[in-house]
């Protein structure tokens, strides 16, 4: 993994793999042989991580983010099943009151929610019919996680014409019932089925946040959750690769080929860390979570066909390796939604400037605009001259990049750009316009067609910011946009501007280097 983990990120991730080759295996094949999720799972799971409860870390999301890769590389499944148990924990810490807190965070039991799949205005909702000290909720819930072996389960109801809430509902509870199991093309191991609830009571203590706030609770679940399912589609890659290397049929491992499947892991492993630090940081992560999973939907089984070949007859054969894990990525989509819908979601999120959906009013970030005068800060706030790296590898992973657009072709800028990439450790990175001159490529483009990228730091200059430029950018933590125009897109998805030309910018920079 080359992530830039901390040492106890690191330390976790040992652990981790550890346990994936010590104990995951038997575990795994359990569930996928009798479909039912032992509870001493989760117990085995949970021992491996620092205790969440009611104050987890700083770095909650990381944290969790690296145990669904690591979980995925030996079951799909069995990450998803928790995954979906920490996108309640998360709704409930969130929006929980203490006591809920301390019933549902402080003992490991399995929870379940809807899938989720479509988008929340339009997912099935059960029927709130208010009673004496309460509500009662009836309706069918679709395509339930964990159906039939959660302890408790996060439901949506429409409690009036215009107002929905979210209650946490206990399984054992007269009038639910549960209809029988999904069967999906993949993702074998985990449990989902339809939740059928008749007149079931619910009170104040069952209701999670406040009046109106169910799809706010529920689209926050639904974002978390295609963070872990690209997560899912990363630890998938990577088994995937394995396999390959394991199985080649050359005696030396086909380097060349499995060279563009490591480099799409880690790409995607890059940006899914990237949008849970966002999460950690409390800042604004929907777009960049649909915008990863958008990527990985599109990519899905783009890195099965290319190792496929690589593994000679066996590939056509029910004992396939890569057969199964194709099910399971064909699988997603089930639970997340088609790349049609979370590209339908990104765009409306993103293209009306929507601000994360967070139970707490966290101040949003002041839009910088920058003089010559304010650069030598902005180089030692953003500590451009420490730990400046030798080698900066491609856009997919680097820490810091400079991306030119159509306002920055002229040959001077370009030779100065560069310069100032090299001497910052960046990789250099092309809108669309610019990969058809000679010396760059396509590998160099910014896009959610092209490269999605997720670096810590990232300077446009004379970017204007177009829709695939958006979402390939979504993953990044710090942007500085440089443009003449101070209507230009990119500026509204950036943390400094510099309103003025790529040159002046640039002497600028260097004068602020020097």
């Amino acid at each position: 993994m080359e992530l830039q983990l901390t040492a106890q990120q690191t330390l976790l991730w040992q652990r981790l793999m550890t346990f994936k080759r010590e104990q995951l295996m038997s575990m795994t094949t359990e569930l996928e042989t009798t479909k039912t999720f032992n509870p001493d799972m989760l117990a085995a799971i949970e021992s491996q991580l620092p205790p969440f409860g009611m104050t987890p870390p700083v770095d909650r999301f990381s944290q969790q983010v690296l145990t669904v890769m690591a979980l995925a590389q030996s079951s799909a499944s069995l990450a998803m099943i928790i995954a979906s148990w920490w996108q309640v924990q998360d709704a409930v810490l969130a929006f929980g009151t203490p006591k809920q807190q301390q019933r549902y965070l402080d003992q490991p039991e399995l929870l379940g929610l809807p899938s989720l799949a479509m988008p929340v205005a339009d997912s099935d909702m059960l029927q709130a019919s208010p009673v004496a000290d309460g509500w009662q909720l009836s309706g069918t819930v679709s395509k339930v996680l964990n159906g039939g072996q959660a302890a408790s389960y996060l439901v949506m109801a429409q409690t009036t014409p215009e107002t929905t809430g979210i209650f946490l509902v206990a399984a054992e509870q007269n009038g639910i019932t549960m209809n029988p199991a999904v069967v999906t093309l993949g993702l074998n191991g985990l449990p989902l089925a339809d939740l059928q609830l008749t007149d079931v009571k619910v009170t104040a203590a069952d209701q999670l946040g406040q009046w109106g706030q169910g799809a706010e609770i529920m689209q926050r679940a639904q974002a978390l959750g295609r963070l872990f399912a690209g997560a899912v589609t990363a630890g998938v890659w990577h088994h995937a690769t394995e396999k390959a290397r394991q199985l080649a049929l050359t005696e030396q491992p086909p380097l060349a080929q499995l060279a563009p499947v490591i480099a799409m892991t880690s790409a995607l492993e890059a940006s899914v860390f990237n949008v849970a630090q966002l999460a950690d940081e409390q800042q604004v992560f929907v777009p960049a979570a649909n915008s990863v999973m958008l990527f990985a939907s599109q990519m899905a089984t783009q890195p099965l066909a290319t190792l496929t070949p690589l593994i000679g007859e066996l590939a056509y054969t029910q004992h396939s390796p890569l057969m199964a894990l194709q099910h399971d990525l064909d699988t997603l989509p089930l639970l997340v939604g088609t790349s049609a819908v979370i590209a339908d979601e990104f765009a409306m999120v993103t293209l009306n400037s929507q601000q994360n959906l967070s139970p707490v009013a966290m101040p949003t970030v002041a839009l910088e605009k920058l003089a010559i005068s304010d650069l030598h800060r902005v180089v030692k706030h953003l500590n451009l001259t420490k730990d400046v790296p030798v080698n900066v590898g491609s856009i997919a992973t680097a820490k810091r990049i400079v991306a030119l657009g159509r306002g920055a072709t002229d040959p001077a800028v370009l030779l100065q750009a560069q310069q100032l990439a090299k001497w910052i450790g960046a990789a250099f990175a092309v809108t669309q316009p610019l990969t058809m001159m000679e010396q760059f490529s396509i590998e160099q483009r910014i896009g959610a067609e092209a490269v999605m990228v997720a670096p810590e730091v990232l300077i446009n200059i004379g970017v204007s910011g177009d829709e695939d430029y958006l979402a390939g950018m979504a993953g990044a933590q710090h942007i500085l946009s440089v443009n003449t125009d101070e209507q230009a897109p990119i500026f509204d998805h950036s943390q400094q501007v510099f309103v003025g030309t790529a040159t002046e910018f640039l002497d600028g920079m260097v004068a602020a280097l020097n």
